[in-house]
């Protein structure tokens, strides 16, 4: 007996072919979360501070070699959190180096409900256990949104899972530990130990790549147990200096330090470094540097900047800090053509736990004189190279920032020339012609 004939076989067929191509665009159709919610990332603290939503969160992506960047990682956030009612989720990536493969591992550290961290069985030693559960007490402790994670990649993509997660978390701000960590030796001296440049071109690619910006923290001691952390005033609460001269990274540096200064147990200092009004010296011209080396030259981006607007953007952000924080910080106004020694006295004293400065990829004239120094560690500019050197006798901890800049991130090694008023004069009229070389006036 015959159940279909081939009539019915030939409707059933279409009918599956049917339901087969349609379902998928009714779906997209009546079910809207199918397409994806988009919600804006704040790719720097600048973007919080002009959020109409209250309620926006400060993500921090902290990354740490091992337990000796865990005390000065917990300090700097807790400072950054201005106040124990701002909403701060901080997540910590653990960058272990994989050797004997080439793939990548990224592993959430899963929490009980006792809240204690449950530990993967494929890490060794108790050394992963202490990081993780270092944060994990800090979570409880200050009432913050931990989530840990470990990042087992070869060094050289280590920068790309990194990025990836700052991308996936809408990550405000990444802070990197430097390659280089100071450390107090047996007979109460200072010893430099340095982790490996493979973790140094980690940090450089990150700071070409990140979504976001992006902090180096060169720590001395910051957080207590350091070579220099006694002051002589015998004083509790942190000392942050934040270096001001130009551009966006410097403003991201004030605006961190408007978080900071919000925090009973910071104080915070701004210096401010201006130049002399009225100087007929020789001026100041970047132009880019025959060596494509960016290990000894100093790169600054190849953006067209308008400087007069930028001088505008630096005084207003000025003026609002000192307006909303005047009462809880202090202001300094450091008029001067030597800034080295300027530098190097904020640096050598032990007046600041903590130096915060921006890397200055638009640069002042100021900073652009010291292009032709002969460059430690190019990729955090030339103050923050000041200020890391090991040679310069700088006691304090430093914390470089690079605001995420999206219209043109592309950077370049430059060289500096001074040249006499009317050489200048006949520059900028030759410049009509050659945008570049109009670019490369400061």
């Amino acid at each position: 007996m015959q159940v279909l004939n081939d009539e019915m076989f030939a409707i059933l067929v279409l009918m599956a072919l049917f339901t087969t191509f349609i379902t998928t665009p009714m779906v997209m159709a009546i079910y809207k979360p199918a397409r994806g919610v988009r919600i804006a990332a704040h790719r720097k603290l600048g973007d919080l501070s002009g959020s109409k939503v209250s309620k926006d969160a400060l993500r921090i992506l902290a990354c740490v070699h091992g337990p000796s960047n865990v005390t000065s990682l917990i300090s700097l956030i807790e400072a950054s959190r201005s106040n124990k009612k701002s909403l701060l989720k901080l997540f910590i990536m653990h960058l272990v180096e994989l050797t004997e493969r080439s793939s990548s591992i990224i592993m959430v550290q899963r929490v009980r409900r006792n809240g204690f961290p449950f530990f993967n069985r494929f890490r060794r030693g108790a050394w992963h256990d202490r990081v993780s559960g270092a944060f994990q007490a800090y979570s409880q402790l200050g009432r913050v949104s931990v989530r840990p994670t470990t990042a087992v990649s070869p060094l050289a993509t280590m920068h790309e899972d990194i990025c990836h997660v700052a991308e996936a978390k809408r990550v405000t701000m990444i802070v990197l530990p430097f390659h280089k960590q100071w450390r107090v030796d047996g007979d109460g001296g200072e010893a430099v130990e340095n982790v490996g440049h493979g973790w140094r071109v980690v940090n450089q690619k990150v700071l070409k790549h990140a979504p976001c910006s992006v902090a180096v923290l060169v720590d001395r001691g910051f957080g207590g147990g350091g070579a220099h952390s006694v002051r002589p005033n015998g004083g509790t609460a942190q000392h942050v200096c934040i270096l001001f001269f130009s551009g966006p990274d410097d403003r991201e540096a004030l605006e961190l330090g408007g978080r900071m200064a919000e925090h009973p147990a910071v104080k915070v200092t701004v210096a401010r470094f201006a130049e002399r009004e009225g100087l007929d010296g020789a001026q100041v011209i970047l132009q880019p540097s025959p060596s494509k080396c960016r290990d000894k030259s100093y790169s600054f981006s190849v953006a067209s900047m308008d400087r007069q607007r930028e001088k505008e953007l630096d005084d207003e952000a000025i003026a609002e800090f000192r307006g909303r924080w005047d009462a809880m910080a202090e202001y300094r106004e450091i008029i001067g053509s030597n800034i080295v020694d300027e530098v190097l006295a904020v640096g050598q004293g032990r007046e600041f736990d903590l130096v915060v400065v921006g890397k200055g990829r638009f640069p002042s004239a100021l900073v652009a004189g010291l292009a032709d120094r002969p460059a430690e560690h190019a990729e955090l500019g030339p103050v923050g190279d000041i200020l890391a050197s090991s040679n310069n006798g700088i006691l304090t901890s430093v914390l470089v920032i690079q605001q995420h800049y999206l219209p043109d991130a592309e950077e370049t090694p430059m060289t500096m020339t001074k040249v006499a008023p009317d050489g200048l004069d006949r520059l900028k009229e030759g410049s009509s012609s050659s945008p570049d070389m109009q670019n490369d006036l400061v």
